[in-house]
């Protein structure tokens, strides 16, 4: 399906959902590749429907054998305290609050999601980044070395790429930088500035796909484990805690 085929078939969607839910509509925009006019052959619908009320969210989600689409149905508390979460998947998932294509939208609702999305302070950042690092990157790190260790290295490749996918979350999160999809998440993290030693040679090989060389993937993760342990003592980010720092 070309572009202005799915545009006219999101119109159409929106219509239905439009009919359906009546005067309660708020709002309706597409948002992802479409929204962005970078969708291609395969490329799905996503959308917003905002309905009046409280505490409503429902996802419809279908398949037409030839195309896909997704119809987000929320009622504005919903998607506003959405947009002004900020965890370790912020880079990647929060676009879909900056680049909206209203269909329906007369009390201009997804204007306000913007400055939602970035209304955090270098507080908040520095601490999903410790978490992040902790909780996530030292974990994936963990199951390469255990692969090592053990012999059984099968799960190499999915273990690099998880490192990668989120060292590049970690950058984003760092430069305050939202991607515009996942298709193009480690290109544009490697745009970014500030990014720790050893990710460009970690994230340029998982590209490639060059993860069938076990000891030269646990050796460029390794790499990279130092390059953030520097980069994140530069940005005095404590990542090494005791115990009873924590329980104080």
């Amino acid at each position: 399906m070309n572009h202005e085929d799915r545009l006219a078939l999101a119109k159409e969607i929106a219509g239905r959902f439009h009919s359906h839910f009546g005067e309660d509509v708020r709002a309706i925009g597409i948002y992802g590749s479409l929204a962005r006019n970078t969708d291609t052959a395969y490329s799905d619908i996503e959308m917003y429907c905002i309905v009046n009320g409280e505490g409503i969210e429902k996802r419809y989600e279908w398949s037409a054998g030839h195309w896909k689409a997704e119809v987000d149905v929320q009622s504005g508390d919903v998607l506003i305290k959405w947009a002004s979460e900020l965890d370790e998947l912020w880079a990647l998932t929060h676009g879909s609050c900056i680049h909206i294509l209203p269909l329906h939208d007369p009390e201009n609702f997804f204007a306000q999601l913007r400055p939602l999305v970035f209304e955090h302070t270098d507080e908040e950042f520095d601490t999903v980044l410790k978490d992040m690092i902790v909780g996530e990157l030292y974990e994936f790190l963990g199951k390469i070395r255990n692969a090592r260790a053990s012999g059984n290295t099968s799960s190499l490749p999915l273990q690099a790429g998880n490192l990668a996918k989120f060292g590049a979350f970690m950058i984003g999160l760092a430069n305050r930088s939202l991607y515009t999809s996942s298709s193009t998440l480690f290109p544009e993290s490697l745009a970014l500035p500030d990014r720790p030693h050893g990710y460009d040679a970690l994230c340029e090989m998982v590209m490639r796909g060059e993860l069938m060389d076990s000891p030269r993937v646990v050796q460029a993760a390794d790499h990279f484990w130092e390059g953030v342990e520097g980069w994140a003592k530069a940005r005095d980010l404590k990542i090494h805690d005791g115990l009873d720092d924590l329980l104080k």
